[in-house]
């Protein structure tokens, strides 16, 4: 097995990516001079249906409708840039809260491997509590993990992280140990989006860090502080390539706006921020979804200006479905759950003369095809023998046929809150068919999505072949990835339900 020490050892240089997919004519390893530019643009419990070009001319419908007089949100920047690329209409992330799928994301792998299956706080918290004397702290993602910001600055490009990381303690889980050269953010949430400190108003220790050290934020609204951030690394006059990883927090709660600089100041320092200080929820969430995409905006003009955008390869994702105030689009289910409105995110890729104009695939991809997909398109090596469960997605980008791909699984194995920790999420997809096992339901459910997109008509008893193959898949699957964990699910999950912790392990 190809360790990380291995990777970080070996000497420089790239060569092509040798994950599933590749090829087509799509991408040829390319010299260095020459090599794209990638900027990875991930929205923050942005919902399918808050990016107008995905809701297909429909009006924009939240979870908890909205008041008459709050308008539909509009999202002109990545609605230009999907004219520019294609929009992805069956992409997934690899779990239905933010971790896990940012573990997934940077590493290729299905994130039980990292043995990141909650958010990590909360799930920090469950270990310690049942946690026996002298046995190690699970804390983030494991340090012999590869990510793909280390696989592209061994291969030769500046790698810059701008947002928020949420896998694990900065003092011991920092992004610039994972591989990013640069980082300004925050190890979590942006809690009042402006001060960045842990006291009221302005008091406190502040939790913006501009590399490994906190320091005062800026003082404005913080997804602008990121998107500058962003435009000032990818500008610099520098002969490398870059990577540019920037993870928003918006739209997370609470929902405070660029204009919304004294009520921050009020609401900052909260244990509990909840949706922020406004009573107009909707319009206060729409203000931050569109604040978001005029700095996607602000950016685009930046690479066009700087004469970057002819060879940057720009992809933009949410981390996963949406709460109340944002809309799924036409799925069911929301953040945290496993139908489809809570994995099922908006996704654009675009490339100058690469990838086709105005157009939309229904691959199906996951949060961990990111990873071999970036590689592939750097030019960069995976280490041989490095167990990649995410696909290469080149060739579909390039407008070749969609791969047919086999079963995809998602587990949570853990509920989001302490008061509610369960083991009953999971779905398994096979094309149009998903398997589904919500904590709300006593019996698995069979779907046809193509069919059924809102999954309302439980087909399981029509088909009970189909149910017991895709529920015996999921089993296997569970032995593989647990097999890889650091620490052991299973275990612990036994240790949660004895405390009291869960109310039931099992399924």
């Amino acid at each position: 097995m190809f360790s990380r020490r291995d990777f970080l050892k070996t000497a420089g240089g790239f060569a092509a990516a040798v994950t599933a997919g590749c090829g087509d004519g799509f991408f040829t390893t390319p010299k260095a001079q020459t090599r794209p530019n990638i900027l990875l643009i991930v929205a923050d419990d942005m919902g399918y249906g808050d990016v107008s070009c995905f809701r297909g001319g429909q009006p924009w419908r939240p979870i908890t409708p909205a008041p008459d007089n709050v308008e539909d949100i509009q999202t002109p920047n990545l609605d230009a840039l999907a004219k520019k690329g294609m929009m992805l209409t069956d992409f997934h992330t690899n779990c239905s809260v933010c971790s896990p799928t940012r573990a997934a994301l940077l590493t290729g792998r299905y994130n039980h491997r990292s043995g990141i299956c909650n958010v990590l706080g909360q799930l920090g918290d469950a270990i310690k509590a049942v946690n026996k004397p002298g046995e190690e702290m699970f804390l983030g993602l494991k340090p012999d993990e590869i990510t793909i910001a280390e696989i592209l600055r061994k291969s030769g490009y500046r790698t810059g992280m701008f947002g928020k990381w949420h896998l694990g303690p900065m003092d011991t889980h920092h992004p610039m140990d994972q591989g990013f050269e640069v980082f300004v953010g925050t190890g979590g949430n942006a809690g009042d989006n402006f001060t960045m400190k842990l006291g009221p108003g302005d008091s406190g220790e502040s939790y913006f860090y501009r590399g490994r050290k906190t320091v005062d934020a800026p003082g404005y609204w913080y997804t602008d502080v990121l998107a500058d951030e962003t435009i000032k690394f990818m500008t610099a006059d520098k002969p490398q390539p870059f990577f540019a990883y920037l993870p928003f927090t918006a739209p997370h709660n609470p929902y405070i706006g660029p204009n919304d600089k004294e009520l921050a100041n009020a609401w900052s320092g909260r244990e509990d921020y909840g949706p922020g200080p406004r009573e107009d929820k909707h319009q206060a969430y729409k203000e931050v979804v569109e604040g978001m995409d005029a700095a996607v905006g602000n950016i685009l003009k930046a690479l066009d200006k700087s004469g970057l955008a002819e060879n940057t390869f720009i992809f933009f994702t949410s981390d996963n479905g949406p709460i109340g105030y944002g809309s799924t689009g036409p799925f069911r289910g929301r953040k945290a759950n496993l139908y489809e409105g809570g994995i099922r995110v908006p996704a654009i890729a675009a490339w100058k003369g690469k990838i086709p104009q105005g157009v939309k695939s229904s691959q199906i991809g996951m949060t961990m095809d990111i990873t071999p997909t970036l590689a592939a398109i750097a030019g960069a090596q995976i280490p041989a023998g490095r167990k990649i469960d995410g696909i290469d997605l080149t060739s579909v980008l390039a407008g070749g046929k969609s791969i047919d791909r086999g079963m995809l699984f998602w587990e949570k194995p853990v509920g989001v809150f302490m008061k509610n920790f369960d083991n009953r999420r999971w779905t398994v997809r096979d094309g149009d068919w998903t398997l589904v096992k919500e904590n709300n339901q006593k019996d698995i459910a069979l779907y046809n999505i193509a069919d059924d997109p809102k999954q309302l008509r439980d087909l399981s008893s029509k088909y009970p072949e189909r149910v017991a193959k895709m529920a015996e898949a999921f089993k296997e699957w569970k032995k593989d990835v647990y097999s890889d964990s650091p620490w052991d699910i299973n275990e612990y999950m036994k240790r949660f339900e004895k405390a009291g912790i869960i109310e039931n392990q099992r399924g």
